[in-house]
């Protein structure tokens, strides 16, 4: 497989797989995740592996006229790891409720190439 040059960049491969879900690009979010993926998305199911998560997303980029934003609230980089905490509002449709949850990445690295391997989001609740 050819390695894209922000693939080897863990800061930039992380803002790639955010820029593809922005933009719904399928393919390079699928370029961002590690075959053996785990994702919790914020009803608390859970996905497993590449292609459950690749067609969740396959299905959810085609569903709607959401938007989605993020914001930096911490990020750390070792050799192996890099890892993001973010604070994410979707709105479902334009002039609906937004819904904000926090949301955990991390990205290991891998032959030459930094691929999610954990995407945990949580609901935030009122204080």
């Amino acid at each position: 497989m050819h390695v894209q040059d922000w693939q080897a960049d863990a800061e930039a491969t992380i803002d790639a797989h955010l820029r593809a879900v922005v933009g719904r690009d399928l393919d390079t979010f699928a370029a961002t995740v590690h075959p053996d993926v785990t994702v919790i998305i914020p009803s608390g199911r859970m996905l497993r592996g590449a292609d459950e998560v690749v067609g969740f997303h396959r299905e959810w980029f085609t569903d709607g006229d959401w938007t989605y934003a993020t914001e930096t609230v911490s990020s750390t980089t070792t050799g192996a790891t890099a890892t993001r905490v973010l604070r994410v509002t979707v709105v479902g449709e334009p002039g609906a409720e937004p819904s904000t949850f926090l949301m955990g990445l991390t990205f290991v690295a891998e032959s030459g190439r930094w691929l999610l391997v954990h995407d945990q989001c949580t609901v935030l609740r009122p204080a």
